[in-house]
């Protein structure tokens, strides 16, 4: 490592120290304690991610802040995200490292799902053994230079445009290593890491500690979590996903499917190897080293097959959301409002001008729902009178009959073909956040289709939800009634959370405000 050392300082002596010599931009990760931006050196133009720690908040020490910097400092290798240099800034310090644009695994993983049909799995068999063999690579670096990640998940795997896959986050990483001597203390007892992917002997905290077949257990986990899109046991609250880590038997990719038959594309070699790398006795697991010899990675290609078939697709995506924020002036905050064809503006829920006053005193507000902040189903366990029946699911039928019984007796109005009718599409975003889309419709100029077709491109509905919302949609405007209507979503595949029209988990809202 001390070579490394070396060349890192030298090649730290060009990377500024001033906050001001950084131009700051877009968010691309938030922790409770941290914030990542990408940035622009304005001397070179050049971009790297700055990594910003709130001290006042922060509840690790300075000397484990200190000891974080020592790590990543240290660390040159291919599959570990590069550091470039740390300074304070107020109450603030500032971690200066490499920025990588093709987001990290978890965004793939989100994406992919979001847009394909991955019943049977979210990635194919060759890009899970390419991207699992770097990030291999990465751990066996770590461990033959003392070290332990201690949190090995997608969302801390990063991949570049070129397909290339690092390691980040070196928030939990640790040292093997005690007193002046340099001795070397094999084992760790800290409680630390992300519930999911914790290995037993770190949650039960054994006498005896942990060593570096913690960070094997976990890269098992995310073996099946880039298989399934979700690690085991996701869906329950962080106390009980402790205890079925030590109690239940370890988890396997027939485990979390929903039938038999689900995963049955992935090779018995995948299935071994995530077995081995789960073994509840650590000393039963392999090491990093020997990982790398396994067959599953026989059949694993260069950088180019993740960047043509994962980072490809993830930055398409990318490039049609800012093509079209540049059109519709789209910025990323809590409801959105149509002003025109050729003008969106979001805005946090409440306008300042004096028309969004006036509208609010005149248009009847959405019902408030109950519990809207729940995170999960399990928050509403012995709470059954919040829980609602999910309705069986809405076709385009059974929604017009639902806008015409709740218009039957109601004598029809003219429709100036000017008038603009304003709705709100109260509905889940997919990290389950409620949103109101509230947005304007002028039959003299645009298509009710029209309107759900720019609502499907900037990803605020589903396009499997686009004919059924249109079909509601247009009955409204048909009908033009003050009338607000539910309806059970097509594009619900979370096996994880039960459907509530009430909360609306798997369902949602349109509402037409005369």
């Amino acid at each position: 490592m001390a070579e490394g050392s070396e060349l890192n300082q030298e090649s730290r002596a060009k990377w500024p120290t001033c906050p001001d010599d950084y131009e700051l931009q877009e968010v691309i990760g938030r922790g409770a304690t941290a914030i990542v931006q990408a940035a622009t050196i304005k001397k070179t133009n050049e971009r790297v991610a700055v990594k910003r720690i709130n001290l006042d908040r922060c509840n690790t020490s300075l000397e484990d802040l200190l000891k974080e910097i020592q790590v990543m400092s240290q660390c040159q290798h291919d599959n570990v995200v590069r550091f470039y240099t740390s300074f304070v800034v107020q109450e603030e310090l500032w971690l200066i490292m490499k920025l990588l644009d093709g987001g990290s695994l978890l965004d793939v993983i989100r994406y992919t799902m979001q847009r394909g049909n991955c019943r049977n799995g979210v990635f194919d068999e060759i890009a899970i053994a390419t991207v699992l063999r770097e990030v291999i690579k990465g751990i066996d670096y770590f461990h033959s230079n003392g070290h332990i990640h201690r949190d090995i998940k997608a969302g801390n795997i990063l991949l570049g445009t070129d397909g290339s896959v690092k390691i980040a986050d070196f928030g939990v990483s640790a040292f093997i290593a005690s007193g002046g001597d340099n001795t070397r203390d094999k084992q760790r007892h800290t409680f630390v890491g992300t519930p999911c992917w914790m290995a037993p002997e770190v949650v039960g905290q054994q006498p005896t500690g942990y060593d570096t077949k913690a960070d094997i257990w976990s890269f098992g986990i995310l073996a099946i979590e880039l298989a399934t899109g979700t690690a085991p046991y996701h869906k329950y609250p962080p106390m009980k996903i402790l205890i079925m880590i030590i109690q239940n038997e370890s988890p396997t990719l027939d485990m979390c499917a929903e039938d038999p038959d689900q995963y049955k594309q992935y090779s018995k070699t995948f299935n071994k190897m995530i077995e081995q790398c789960l073994q509840k006795n650590p000393t039963d697991r392999p090491t990093a080293k020997q990982l790398l010899k396994h067959d599953f990675f026989k059949k694993a290609k260069d950088h180019s097959y993740i960047a043509k078939h994962l980072v490809l697709k993830f930055q398409e995506r990318k490039a049609m959301e800012e093509k079209l924020a540049n059109r519709r002036k789209l910025t990323h905050m809590r409801s959105i409002r149509v002003i025109d064809d050729e003008e969106w503006t979001f805005s946090s829920g409440s306008d300042d001008d004096s028309s969004s006053a006036n509208e609010d005193s005149t248009n009847p507000k959405l019902p408030p729902l109950e519990n809207p902040t729940v995170q999960n189903i399990e928050e509403l366990i012995g709470k059954p009178d919040a829980v609602a029946k999910p309705n069986p699911p809405v076709d385009d039928s059974t929604s017009q009959l639902t806008v015409q019984e709740m218009t039957s007796g109601i004598k029809d109005l003219s429709i100036d073909n000017n008038r603009i009718f304003k709705f709100t599409l109260r509905i889940r975003n997919t990290q389950g956040e409620l949103n109101d889309i509230k947005f304007e419709f002028n039959k003299s100029n645009e298509t009710v289709k029209d309107v759900v077709s720019e609502m499907v491109s900037a990803n605020l509905i589903h396009k499997l939800d686009a004919d059924l919302v249109t079909s509601i949609m247009s009955q409204m405007v048909e009908n033009s009634t003050d009338i607000s209507t539910t309806f059970a979503l097509k594009s619900h595949v979370d096996s994880s959370s039960t459907p509530d029209d009430k909360l609306l988990i798997g369902f949602a809202q349109l509402s037409l405000n005369i």
